[in-house]
């Protein structure tokens, strides 16, 4: 299988989450451009905000059927998500910019070694992001077509086909509905930014491993210690960035159980509605996982230079040389995590594991009690 490059991920995620307008600007960025930047963001959320009081009433007004409750309230957790996405990437910008920057630079003047090394990662999550960008382009068609080939709700309206409104009404929430869910789709696409970012930051200390085994006179050590500050300097500011848009996507997620959970309960509703909501939970399994993936071998990676240096022949080396190694192995020891302090426990595969292990016990409960 074709190995999907850094360049072509960073690419793709740019070009697709571009109505989103969540790709950071880069701090030197002529006036002109920050100011159309902003307006059109600013538009984006006020957009955002005006629908959703909208979806609000419309979810309101079908208390009296469940099963439509939830479907709407579904709907609005991707739309509260979409505000929270472009929220975090604004705050962000600056701190994520300096990181995808710093990330070119390197691989312009990696060599071929380490280059192999970055592509062994990127190798591991090509078929994951080349299904999100399909799964991005062709989602959102079905939400946005599915309401010409069943009766479906539309924000603010109580059926499809519309009755009594102007068709022009109809016309503006269609299109509305249906830029909203583009966005939803572009912020997740903006997912691959963040991960790509992650591994990289697990490569480099990969890297560093490499380097120590090759590591023979004190010159090249220093430079090793050099490496491995940098690689952990990178690491704490990826950490921030990346555990604020994980807190986001875990909150979404739990949301989208909570409610998704209760449709599922319901034995008979209509099979496109099914098939949506069954989207709807995979791609928020897979976009906590895309995070979860990476951050588990980052963490495996930063501990790894530990366990270089001890299994190292450093027998017979200089008092200098062995002072380095201890202060490298002193800062190996803590690992390089993903989290939100107060709010997130580190990110690794097994809290992904727990989280999902948690969901299939709420909706079994959920079955378990409407079944009796």
């Amino acid at each position: 299988m074709k190995t999907m490059s850094v360049d072509t991920s960073l690419r793709l995620a740019r070009i697709l989450s571009t109505l989103t307008l969540l790709w950071p600007l880069a701090p030197d960025a002529k006036r002109t451009e920050v100011i159309r930047r902003r307006s059109l963001t600013l538009l984006s959320v006020a957009h955002v905000v005006v629908m959703f009081p909208t979806m609000i009433s419309g979810t309101l007004e079908n208390m009296e059927n469940r099963l439509d409750m939830f479907l709407g309230s579904t709907d609005m957790i991707g739309v509260g998500s979409l505000l929270l996405y472009i929220g975090i990437c604004y705050i962000e910008e600056t701190r994520l910019h300096g990181l995808i920057t710093e990330m070119r630079s390197f691989m312009k003047e990696a060599n071929d070694e380490e280059l192999a090394a970055i592509q062994f990662y990127m190798k591991k999550c090509s078929l994951l992001h080349m299904g999100l960008f399909v799964v991005a382009l062709s989602i959102p068609l079905s939400y946005i077509f599915s309401p010409l080939i069943q009766d479906q709700p539309l924000p603010g309206r109580t059926a499809y086909p519309f009755s009594i409104e102007p068709l022009w009404i109809y016309i503006m929430l269609f299109i509305s509905h249906s830029v909203i869910i583009i966005q939803i789709q572009g912020a997740i696409c903006m997912t691959v930014t963040f991960v790509v970012l992650t591994w990289f930051g697990a490569a480099r200390f990969d890297m560093v491993c490499m380097d120590i085994n090759k590591a023979t006179t004190e010159a090249e050590l220093k430079k090793c210690a050099e490496k491995h500050q940098e690689s952990i300097d990178f690491a704490n500011r990826l950490s921030t960035s990346v555990g604020r848009m994980a807190f986001g996507v875990a909150v979404s997620n739990l949301l989208g159980v909570i409610f998704g959970g209760v449709v599922i309960t319901y034995r008979k509703f209509d099979s496109i509605d099914f098939f949506k909501l069954m989207i709807f939970m995979l791609i928020a399994t897979i976009h906590l996982f895309l995070y979860a993936w990476p951050a588990d071998y980052l963490a495996q990676s930063s501990q790894r230079v530990a366990e270089y240096i001890l299994h190292g022949e450093w027998v017979g080396k200089s008092p200098r040389m062995h002072s380095s190694l201890l202060l490298m192995m002193r800062r190996a020891n803590d690992r390089a995590t993903i989290k939100v302090d107060g709010m997130l426990p580190p990110l690794n595969l097994q809290m992904f594991g727990s989280g999902l292990s948690t969901s299939f016990s709420y909706i079994a409960t959920l079955l378990a009690i409407f079944d009796e």
